[in-house]
């Protein structure tokens, strides 16, 4: 049986973060993985993800800010550049536009001014002049612009990440699922149909299949596995600027959350412009037992947005891509300890926007694996909040 300092389940960006952290402090570390480490159930997969400190719950927007000169020193440490590729950002809608798990735009507008951030608040009158891309907008709309965003490069971001953890000394076993964990004397043991793995400490990072992993424990987390879908519409950029953006639309009727779209400027793609929904129809306790995919009804639903709102579309949704989010009751992330388990630590519930969080997340696994203790305000993302843990 190998023993470590540190064992790591789940080989995402916030399994790799946190598995860079700990052996950049000198710590024996290994990293297993029930899939290879490239694979088509990977939330973490992808060439782009958003950066943005415009956030709607103030904590999230303090760690925005923390993560930022973080990711810049992933980018000075592995020597690779153009990870975080800053721009600004545009919320834009009517000005009722609905609650979803990114926030709102008077949440937002709220916790810019509470933290002293610099934005710019648009009215209608002000998109044709700022926004010429854009049409079909409400007479009512308006908008928030704030500096402090970019579109993160994932694949980059990922190939940095795992490049320094082999450079660390990190051992990599893919194709390894937990069956059992235990705790002993010497640390806590990962069972798996091919050998065990023991490490001082633990961190599970087990993302959609985070219930499986936790079974042996006797401990299950109230979650839901949504299956989301993105595509892409090649524009003329030459003519138009293509911001990045998320659209807060109307609620149809109380209770309504399917109004939400999102897109990525042709940064990272010249001539093409990621666009996606921050709601879904296909939502699951469990997770898939094949690859997620496309939901055409969703691709149907972009193509009119995008021909209702953009200009300048040169072709309509095309290599449409469907991913999963792990969604806890109150779409905020699990970060703790285990309950009655000191030595094993667990995020999950990372409800679509964990990556651009990820050098902060790693470290903050890190800190508490290896001192008990964080820097960083977790207490929100408390496993004992009200919701989280289903009875036994």
């Amino acid at each position: 049986m190998d023993t470590y300092d540190v064992v790591v389940v789940g080989a995402g960006a916030i399994g790799l973060s946190a598995a860079y952290w700990c052996s950049k402090a000198g710590k024996n570390v290994l990293l297993l993985d029930q899939f290879d480490i490239d694979n088509d159930y990977f939330s973490s997969k992808g060439e782009s993800r958003f950066f943005r400190v415009m956030y709607s719950d103030p904590l999230l927007s303090l760690l925005a800010q923390s993560a930022y000169p973080l990711w810049r020193e992933l980018e000075d440490d592995s020597g690779l550049t153009g990870i975080l590729n800053d721009t600004s950002l545009l919320f834009f809608g009517p000005p009722n536009g609905v609650n979803t798990p990114e926030g709102n735009l008077a949440g937002a507008q709220t916790v810019l001014e509470e933290q002293g951030l610099p934005f710019r608040r648009l009215t209608a009158a002000d998109f044709p002049d700022s926004y010429p891309v854009l049409q079909g907008l409400s007479d009512d709309v308006v908008g928030l612009e704030q500096p402090q965003a970019g579109v993160i490069a994932a694949d980059r971001a990922l190939l940095a990440l795992r490049q320094l953890c082999q450079k660390q000394g990190v051992t990599f076993i893919p194709r390894r699922t937990v069956s059992r964990i235990q705790e002993a004397p010497a640390g806590v043991t990962v069972t798996t149909a091919q050998g065990s793995y023991t490490g001082k400490k633990l961190i599970l990072v087990p993302s959609a299949w985070t219930n499986q992993v936790l079974e042996s424990l006797n401990i299950q987390l109230a979650l839901e596995i949504w299956t989301m879908t993105y595509a892409y519409f090649t524009v003329a950029s030459s003519q138009y600027s293509y911001p990045l953006w998320f659209y807060f639309g109307a609620p149809k009727f109380p209770g309504d959350d399917t109004t939400t779209y999102y897109g990525l400027p042709p940064l990272l793609t010249p001539g093409r412009i990621k666009v996606g929904t921050d709601f879904t129809f296909k939502k699951s306790s469990a997770p898939p037992t094949s690859p997620p995919q496309a939901d055409p009804q969703m691709v149907s639903l972009l193509n009119t947005f995008m021909r209702a709102h953009f200009k300048g579309l040169q072709s309509l949704a095309h290599d449409a891509v469907g991913c999963l989010y792990t969604m806890t009751p109150d779409v905020n992330f699990v970060l703790d300890a285990l309950p009655g388990h000191k030595d094993i630590f667990l995020f999950t519930g990372d409800t679509g926007q964990a990556f651009k969080f990820t050098p902060v997340l790693g470290k903050i696994l890190a800190e508490l694996a290896l001192t008990g203790v964080t820097q960083f305000n977790i207490q929100p993302f408390s496993i004992q909040r009200p919701g989280i843990l289903k009875p036994r």
